[in-house]
């Protein structure tokens, strides 16, 4: 299995209300390396992923609950060669989470996600504000992304994505790729896991501000989101992470989008995360 830079912690300390609770993982004993004989997860996958099996419901957009039924299981994702348990089963590229199964995710091994993130620099009070959503589920703020559907070219996703969570409609093929990987969701299991693709388009004030924004089915609210160290470090999931990595690539140099001041504006707020 790859080796990687970091343990996921939101996947092995926080879980939608329906999971059951995580059985303890501590830090040394995440991978999958290490020995853990006394590992005994609970397994669960939620009624609407068993609902839409799609071996048992031709409209479903989840796997089969009996992976035998598949036609292959996935061998490799954005983070790598995949290990797949005794069962055949892959397992969680970063390591163990304290669930089995599938959870609320439809795909077996690596399930699919894109994130269009689009900023703006508010010049009335010299701060940078980024389009969010604010999801049903939990109330949390964050990046307004979607699931890739099957056979789905990625940048169709981020336009298909936001426009149907924020009612704008850009062309994100023009964006920036910010990040391409493992995503430490609170959904995730050893056996099911979020990666992502987000893509970055800065706006300037005047096309920003003329954005009729209207709030999707899956959100309680959409808005200009002022980013502050509190405001960031509350957003969803590894929203986070993908935030700094849009605000350092606003500073590098040569980004037409950006002017000397507004440069100096994303810095000043780096500093302080």
């Amino acid at each position: 299995m790859a080796s990687h830079a970091f343990i996921h912690t939101k996947a092995r300390f926080e879980k939608p209300a329906e999971y059951p609770e995580r059985f303890p993982v501590p830090d040394h004993l995440v991978s999958w390396g290490s020995e853990y004989p006394e590992y005994a997860p609970p397994y669960y996958v939620s009624p609407v992923v068993i609902k839409n099996d799609s071996s048992a419901n031709p409209a479903g957009w989840a796997d089969p609950e009996d992976v035998s039924l598949l036609s292959e299981m996935p061998q490799q994702s954005f983070a790598g060669v995949l290990v797949h348990d005794a069962e055949g089963r892959a397992l969680n590229p970063i390591g163990r989470t304290g669930i089995a199964g599938r959870g609320l995710l439809g795909k077996w091994g690596p399930n699919y996600a894109a994130d269009p993130i689009i900023t703006c620099i508010n010049h009335g009070d010299h701060t940078v504000e980024m389009l969010a959503v604010q999801r049903k589920d939990n109330g949390q703020w964050a990046i307004p992304g979607g699931m890739v559907d099957k056979g789905e070219e990625i940048t169709k996703t981020l336009t298909r994505e936001l426009m149907e969570e924020t009612g704008v409609r850009l062309d994100m093929g023009s964006g920036s790729l910010i990040y391409r990987g493992y995503v430490d969701d609170p959904r995730n299991t050893d056996h099911a896991w979020m990666e992502t693709t987000a893509k970055h388009l800065h706006l300037d004030p005047e096309t920003a501000r003329r954005l009729d924004l209207v709030a999707g089915s899956d959100a309680r609210a959409v808005r200009w989101f002022k980013l502050t160290p509190e405001s960031v470090s509350q957003l969803y999931a590894s929203h986070c992470a993908l935030v700094k990595a849009t605000l350092e690539e606003l500073c590098r140099e040569g980004k037409a989008c950006v002017t000397k001041e507004e440069r100096e504006i994303v810095e000043r707020l780096l500093q302080r995360l």
